[in-house]
């Protein structure tokens, strides 16, 4: 038997009781950035009773969420999702999350992907040409604006193209409510181990409100879909006739949970990724004025393809760059399932242990003035120098982000055709900051004018 490891990360002693509770409830980003700038690859703080353990080597990361990914599993604070998005791929463990795996892969391959550009490029120039007529006008939220936009694209790849679907604002406003609550719940889990969740508070009974809202919402579309019999390459039809062939007994519970995880988790990050690159955009009109000539020249005034996607190089690298800066997946959490060596600390059993992509994207050990915004960190020979995990904005190992390739189309898409039309300017006395909640959102929204290139 191998001997008990002994070594104890280091990290802040923190206050009796809540420990570092008030340093990370008030700016977790920099928190984290700060414990792991002081106490190195693996770093220990407390949040209540309970240590956690924030992670920033590459190497590390990659034994975390790929090569020992079954000793790292999602813990209890992911089970708060449940009352969202239920027993889908975000939530489930073990037999369960693979099975729901392998159902899903099939569904968002490349080729798969490709089929949809159409519903993404005729969406986003329906919504360019209601901008048309805000032009000069008051500042336009472009952030509030990609939220409908992407919303809208999604309900129709879910569930057909044929959708009689309108931008619905109480929904978006029930994402938010849902965004800001989940953070505040999973730090009261941390803290009272969940019983202020159980009391009828009034940030409670808004989220029940919010859930109920979503639920109703997909529960309609799905009944649209099957009234209808909706488009053959609809993500529902697919996943239906997969569950069919899986001989599932006859429900929609298990179609909802994961139409409703690819709805929301899909739609929340899509957008912010946005609302990030456009607010660079806004503050960077050299890069701007960039795209838009790339833009110009590689559609040459027609709809994005497949392969002129491919040939938007410079706007490839605007986008990893605004990933970089603002990944709207901040911080992934685990739980050891036994205790373990990692990097020669003891990771003791059922301790929490995260790993932060913006903490590694504004790491100095690998990135030159990390607070800059330059694209050019992207080209080949840049980026052939950098640790795997050392830049990985949607995840890594077997739980990467299923979308990634659908997201990274639209993001594609909507910015060159968005970057061809218009000249967006921010204006100069609305400060923009980021936000902490389940997902790094621009607080209180990116603001812009729109002139016609």
């Amino acid at each position: 038997m191998a001997p008990p490891i002994t070594r104890e990360a280091p990290g802040p002693r923190g206050w009796p009781w809540i420990g570092s509770l008030p340093g990370f409830a008030h700016d977790p980003l920099r928190f984290w950035t700060r414990l792991a700038a002081r106490h190195g690859a693996v770093a220990r703080y407390r949040i209540g009773a309970e240590s956690q353990f924030l992670i920033s080597d590459p190497e590390l990361i990659g034994r975390v969420l790929q090569q020992d990914n079954v000793r790292y599993y999602r813990g209890k604070y992911h089970q708060l999702l449940k009352s969202a998005f239920g027993e889908g791929l975000l939530t489930s463990n073990g037999e369960s999350w693979a099975w729901q795996r392998r159902l899903l892969q099939p569904t968002f391959t490349k080729n798969r992907v490709a089929a949809w550009l159409d519903i993404v490029v005729s969406t986003t120039e329906a919504r360019i040409a209601t901008w048309n007529a805000q032009v000069e006008a008051p500042p336009l939220d472009i952030a509030r604006e990609m939220a409908g936009l992407v919303q809208e694209i999604n309900a129709k790849i879910l569930f057909g193209r044929t959708l009689p679907y309108a931008s619905n604002e109480p929904l978006l406003a029930a994402v938010d409510t849902i965004n800001r609550s989940l953070l505040r719940q999973v730090t009261r889990e941390m803290v009272l181990g969940g019983v202020m969740n159980r009391l009828p508070l009034p940030d409670t009974r808004r989220y029940h409100q919010a859930v109920a809202l979503l639920h109703q919402t997909v529960d309609r579309l799905i009944a649209h879909h099957r009234a209808h019999e909706g488009d053959d390459d609809a993500i529902m039809h697919g996943l239906a006739q997969a569950e069919n062939a899986a001989e599932i007994p006859p429900s929609d519970l298990p179609l909802r949970d994961q139409l409703i995880t690819l709805f929301l988790a899909g739609h929340e990050t899509t957008a912010c990724a946005l609302a990030w690159t456009f607010y660079y955009l806004s503050e960077q009109p050299a890069w701007a004025e960039t795209l838009g000539s790339e833009a110009d020249a590689v559609l040459n005034g027609g709809a994005p393809t497949v392969a002129a996607l491919a040939q938007l190089t410079q706007t490839q690298r605007v986008i990893d760059e605004s990933l970089r800066l603002r990944p709207p997946i901040y911080g992934i959490g685990r739980r050891a399932r036994t205790e373990d060596d990692l990097g020669g600390w003891r990771i003791p059993a059922e301790s929490p242990v995260v790993v932060s992509p913006y903490v590694m994207h504004h790491h100095p050990a690998y990135w030159d003035h990390p607070e800059q915004f330059d694209p050019d960190r992207f080209t080949p020979s840049f980026a052939s120098g950098r640790p795997r995990f050392s830049y990985f904005p949607f995840g890594g190992g077997p739980r990467t982000c299923i979308g990634i390739h659908l997201a990274m189309m639209e993001l594609l898409t909507i910015i060159a055709l968005v970057s061809r039309t218009f000249r967006l300017a921010r204006p100069t006395d609305r400060r923009v900051e980021p936000r902490a909640w389940i997902t790094l959102r621009p607080h209180p929204g990116v603001p812009v004018r729109l002139t016609r290139r």
